[in-house]
């Protein structure tokens, strides 16, 4: 049975918020909402129902590194069910963040610390409707979490685990050198490496052309669909821009 899963949020730690807020804003057209719970240590980047989480975390000064991603889902029970069926070991929490809480499952199916499923469970009336459709555009045109790439030490065992946690073998696509997972909004592209690490966060706009005039020149030219931003702006941070209308994939609900 396929289970919708959605790219929900990817983690991005920062040595200082306010510098980096600035900095999102000023060079990257990224209008980051500091969180009132945690204003010196949390914000998020609002996009269409998926959004970046940018906050104090364990990096080294002058650098931001994507630490982690999640995925969401829709219905517990269901879930349980799925994995149960499909013999994925998993454990189930419930984490507290700085202004609500979420169901929390750690899946394995690939190193733990990569592979989150999440669902927000309060404040009840901001649960209902989170993540938030996106009310304000960006001056860099960004809409939606496309994609985030990530190095997995076994790249073909990766790619089953996946199948295996989305029920679903046409949603794994393996490609030279990498895997794309579609998943009901956004994908998540896997590359062999060493780091089992997120190496790149890319966000959908609708024109690339628009994108680049928008950020005078910070973008390089388009790899894969993809139009990388000068690490310099980023701190070492490996984020990118491709071209999609609408950022639905393969198993596409309407949320």
């Amino acid at each position: 049975m396929a289970i919708p899963l959605w790219l929900d949020h990817a983690s991005i730690a920062v040595p200082d918020l306010a510098a980096a807020v600035e900095r999102l804003d000023e060079r990257l057209g990224l209008r980051a909402t500091v969180s009132p719970a945690a204003p010196e240590r949390h914000s998020r980047v609002y996009l269409d129902r998926s959004y970046l989480e940018v906050s104090v975390g364990p990096t080294s000064a002058d650098h931001w590194q994507a630490t982690m991603f999640f995925l969401r889902f829709e219905d517990p029970v269901v879930l349980r069910a799925h994995l149960d069926a499909a013999a994925i070991a998993y454990r189930f929490d419930e984490y507290g963040g700085v202004d609500g809480t979420w169901d929390d499952i750690e899946t394995g199916v690939v190193d733990p610390s990569l592979s989150t499923l999440i669902r927000r469970t309060a404040p009840p009336d901001v649960a209902r409707d989170w993540p938030p459709a996106l009310a304000e555009r960006h001056r860099c045109g960004a809409r939606s979490l496309a994609q985030v790439h990530v190095e997995v030490s076994a790249l073909d065992e990766a790619a089953q685990g996946y199948r295996r946690l989305l029920g679903s073998a046409e949603a794994v696509a393996s490609e030279p050198e990498r895997v794309r997972v579609g998943l009901a909004s956004g994908e998540l592209v896997l590359h062999e490496g060493d780091s089992d690490a997120i190496v790149g966060v890319v966000l959908g706009v609708p024109s690339l052309d628009a994108t680049r005039a928008a950020l005078g020149g910070l973008l390089g030219p388009s790899e894969q669909g993809v139009a990388w931003v000068d690490p310099a702006e980023t701190f070492g941070l490996r984020l990118g821009f491709t071209e999609r209308e609408r950022d639905l994939g393969p198993q596409a609900l309407e949320t």
